[in-house]
């Protein structure tokens, strides 16, 4: 039995549960809760195909789960092999009772998803809090505040509590967290500051990389807004300040794509070292062609979740950006005061 959502410090096939606190709740409802690092979706997929089961018996997407029901989650059906752990979780950046902030390495995803269930930073953080014993009920489980791309680095945060989580997605709803990236993009930007609101229509792209949900620019989508800030040039490239108003599946990706200049190293979304090369850039030198999409979560602004007290968290650059702003000849990225982000 599990206290409280899956144990993420172990890898499962499956998981049992006993509902405790709720009445005649849908169960994909009750699920996404418990669990907590997946999304509603992927839950009612799981019910769809016949791997979730109440008191024994294979739930429709219509069930209702009352206290006492015995769930059973079946999360790894088929055998689909499963990634070992013990990977660096990331540099910890800031901590208090609530909320964690890690430095997210490029490669990393964020949270199980398709045929990852191990491995993650998610994963990584429930064995950290198991343990160092910090973990005793179910009103203690890492949770995300928001999520990063595989390939982008930096600053992610993680809720403690639910109560916290529940503020912070409040707040990110609200439109009260101010995001910023850093981006090194193909070409060389000639207007001091942009904004880009092409719509975004998520849709499942199997690359040759794994199961991943890529987004393309559409006609029809929901509303999206980015707007971007000229940082400095190089010789083919430019280093942009980034910041989403709207949180869409791979917005900054898209956009930039949409606006000519697509992130260096981002071959899904059309950056190749050809095409560099063929708009006259150069790269620093020693430098090889970026592996992955050279985005960095870069800041974060937001109301704490208990406190209500502004919190500026800044995240370092990674190695493999900063020969990219020498390169541009920029000794010194500018302070929140001075972006004036308040929209």
């Amino acid at each position: 039995m599990l206290p409280a959502g899956r144990d993420l410090s172990r890898s499962y096939h499956q998981i049992q549960m006993r509902v405790r606190r709720t009445t005649r709740t849908r169960l994909d409802r009750y699920l996404q809760e418990r669990l907590g690092w997946t999304s509603r979706t992927r839950v009612q997929k799981l019910v769809r195909l016949g791997r979730v089961e109440v008191n024994g018996e294979v739930a429709k997407p219509s069930t209702r789960v009352s206290v006492g029901d015995q769930l059973l989650v079946k999360l790894n059906a088929g055998g689909l092999p499963l990634e070992k752990g013990g990977r660096p979780l990331g540099h910890p950046l800031w901590q208090d009772p609530w909320l964690i902030a890690i430095d997210k390495p490029a490669g990393r995803l964020v949270h199980p998803v398709g045929r990852t269930l191990s491995g993650t930073i998610l994963n990584e953080l429930h064995h950290h809090f198991r343990e160092v014993n910090l973990s005793p009920g179910p009103e203690v489980i890492p949770r995300l505040c928001h999520r990063l791309d595989r390939d982008t680095s930096g600053l992610l945060l993680i809720a403690t509590t639910i109560e916290a989580r529940r503020r912070m997605q409040i707040a990110f709803e609200k439109g009260e967290v101010k995001k910023c990236y850093i981006a090194v993009v193909e070409g060389e930007v000639e207007s001091d500051s942009f904004e880009v609101d092409v719509s975004v229509q998520a849709h499942l792209d199997r690359s040759r990389r794994g199961d991943n949900r890529l987004a393309r620019a559409a006609v029809e989508g929901k509303e999206s807004l980015t707007r971007f800030q000229l940082l400095g040039r190089g010789r083919g490239f430019s280093i942009l300040l980034c910041r989403p108003i709207t949180g869409r599946q791979n917005q900054i990706r898209i956009h930039l794509q949409s606006a000519g200049h697509p992130i260096l190293g981002d071959g899904g979304y059309g950056a190749t070292e050809e095409s560099f090369k063929a708009g006259g850039g150069i790269l620093p030198a020693a430098v090889p062609y970026p592996r992955r999409a050279l985005l960095h979560s870069w800041k974060l602004r937001f109301p704490h979740p208990i406190w209500r007290l502004q919190y500026h968290l800044e995240c370092p650059l990674p190695g493999d950006q900063r020969p990219f702003l020498e390169a541009a000849a920029l000794s010194k990225l500018p302070s929140f005061v001075s972006l004036a982000i308040k929209g």
